[in-house]
């Protein structure tokens, strides 16, 4: 759900589901993958909040290269 959100631009969102699924993990591994996810979440949105021209050309680049992956 997370990644989902994440997608569809709802950063905030996906912060809060990553942090949960951090909460629900049943494994170290489980545990390190959802709060990674939540770190790199919050460093984006420190990034968008900090550089938004920085943040709007990354935007851009992503989009180009999902361009370069039929089916995403």
């Amino acid at each position: 759900m997370a990644q989902l959100l994440l997608q569809q631009g709802k950063i905030t969102d996906a912060l809060k589901y990553f942090e949960r699924a951090a909460e629900l993990a049943r494994t170290p591994g489980e545990i390190i993958n959802a709060l990674s996810y939540a770190e790199a979440t919050r460093t984006q949105i420190q990034v968008q909040e900090n550089y938004p021209q920085l943040a709007a050309k990354l935007q851009g680049i992503g989009q180009g290269m999902a361009g370069a992956f039929p089916g995403r």
